[in-house]
């Protein structure tokens, strides 16, 4: 498998290619502006010197003559002005000459024509001479700019490269902590990366946690069924019911255990998501609605003074999953076709709900084994106080949000 490269390396690749890109662009402008430059000048001087062979009369010779006497021409310009002159040749005839690359015809007073013309030799040997000059300074500045560059780039990565050290150290020795400081992005990653290895050693020791307690939690129940099994087998007059109804028992209990400790760690999951103001109406109705099915089926009634309320900053999903467990068990033994009763009092933060007793249901919930020690263990945790009472075939159940901070009371008329 191909290694991928590091950052550094596609950063500076990157610079050079866009470097590289760009200084061909502009100089390939430069060298193409300075090639033309010199074509132009050189057709100038041509000019100059076509009018200098009318002004001293050389026409009357031949264009060998011309050519001979060019020195005579030449000592009345200055030595850059002749520089790009190579194989000058100077021709007269009697019609017009065809037009080359470099080259300027003039008509001369006797009605022939001069034609002046120079090859491009030294301007392509200037144009070269220039793009290498070019190149060879480039190279340099690039060179050193990279240099730079690089050196800065490691400064610069050099927090990512110990970030990296330290979450593998951190996998051996949890004890380890990062000595990495850098700009404000480094230093907010750093910071990332050490809540998430504390949430993820904190998940580690939950899920070490659930088998613990699932293991303590269920361990009585699973020896006594083991034991009624081996007394079934070893004991012929024990009775096949009393063993069937005893282990359907033993079961039973497991299972509660069980649903108790899973409902208690999603509890606990929950309130880690951060705190939100809840209206106490709005948890009634969630709960008359999840329940709907369960109240036409038996016939029951809810009835809430919702014209009162209170706010409550909450941890929303926790409090809606304990909220379910009580109404889950209230609807379990209520009396069919009765009125369950609801107040809110929003002095003392309260909701109190009272319903008849009446035969257990054959409904089966999730919650419906998650009896009272289970939510007022979770009082504490939540900040709410559970109290139960049983009188004259009412149940009554309160729930006092004592521990919560309010914010903003509605008032709805």
């Amino acid at each position: 498998m191909k290694r991928p490269k590091s950052l550094q390396q596609l950063v500076i690749s990157f610079f050079l290619l866009s470097s590289v890109i760009t200084f061909t662009l502009l100089g390939s402008y430069v060298v193409y502006r300075y090639h033309a430059e010199l074509k132009s000048n050189l057709r100038l001087s041509l000019k100059v010197l076509a009018e200098d062979v009318v002004r001293h009369r050389l026409y009357t010779n031949d264009a060998k003559t011309i050519r001979q006497n060019f020195h005579l021409l030449e000592a009345y310009h200055s030595a850059p002005f002749v520089a790009l002159f190579d194989d000058l040749t100077f021709d007269i005839g009697d019609s017009m000459p065809p037009p080359e690359e470099v080259s300027i015809v003039a008509v001369l007073p006797d009605g022939r024509y001069l034609k002046v013309h120079s090859n491009t030799v030294r301007i392509e040997q200037k144009t070269r001479d220039l793009a290498m000059h070019l190149a060879v300074v480039f190279g340099a500045i690039l060179l050193l700019f990279v240099l730079v560059f690089s050196l800065f780039l490691t400064r610069l990565l050099h927090p990512l490269r110990c970030l990296v050290r330290f979450c593998r150290m951190s996998a051996v020795d949890e004890q380890a902590s990062p000595v990495c400081s850098g700009s404000t992005e480094v230093n907010e990653l750093k910071n990332a990366i050490i809540d998430l290895q504390h949430a993820n050693r904190s998940l580690c020791r939950e899920k070490q946690n659930i088998f613990k307690e699932a293991a303590h939690e269920i361990k009585a129940p699973i020896a006594v069924l083991k034991a009624r099994l081996s007394l079934f087998s070893e004991d012929d007059a024990y009775p096949k019911a009393r063993f069937v109804g005893e282990s359907e028992a033993d079961i039973a209990t497991i299972s509660s255990k069980l649903k108790e400790l899973i409902f208690l760690k999603e509890i606990e999951w929950d309130m880690r998501e951060a705190r939100e103001d809840v209206p106490m109406q709005e948890q009634c109705k969630a709960m008359q609605q999840a329940f709907q099915p369960i109240l036409e089926k038996k016939g029951l009634t809810i009835v809430t003074n919702f014209e009162q309320d209170f706010t409550l900053h909450i941890h929303k999903a926790a409090m809606q999953k304990v909220m379910q467990a009580v109404f889950e068990n209230i609807f379990m033994h209520t009396k069919n076709h009765s009125v369950i009763r609801t107040t809110v009092d929003p002095e003392r933060r309260r909701l109190e709900i009272v319903n008849e007793v009446g035969s257990k249901s054959d409904e089966t919930l999730f919650s419906s084994h998650i009896g009272s020690k289970m939510i007022d263990r979770l009082s504490d945790k939540l900040g709410y106080r559970y109290e139960t009472r049983l009188h004259d075939g009412t149940f009554t159940t309160v729930i006092t949000f004592d521990a919560q901070e309010e914010q903003c009371p509605l008032e709805r008329g």
